[in-house]
């Protein structure tokens, strides 16, 4: 696991097709973010695991919250 995060600089007068390229992007980061920390979760006394696990399962939900946003958008 890499400790480093890129932030990137984004413009809000972006093109639709981009906008909708860093949404794609941002869904996707967010998934693999939220393996990790599940992964995390297993080595950690359980009240923390359960924590994690529960991050895990809102980051999840924002990440459906995205992807159903940009099937909106794609339509």
């Amino acid at each position: 696991m890499n400790g480093h995060h890129d932030h990137h600089d984004h413009n809000h007068n972006a093109s639709p097709e981009e906008t909708l390229a860093l949404l794609r992007y941002m869904a996707d980061h967010n998934a693999h973010h939220a393996g990790e920390l599940a992964e995390l979760a297993a080595a950690l006394p359980e009240n923390a695991a359960v924590r994690v696990r529960e991050a895990v399962a809102l980051l999840n939900a924002s990440t459906d919250r995205l992807r159903e946003a940009i099937a909106e958008t794609e339509v």
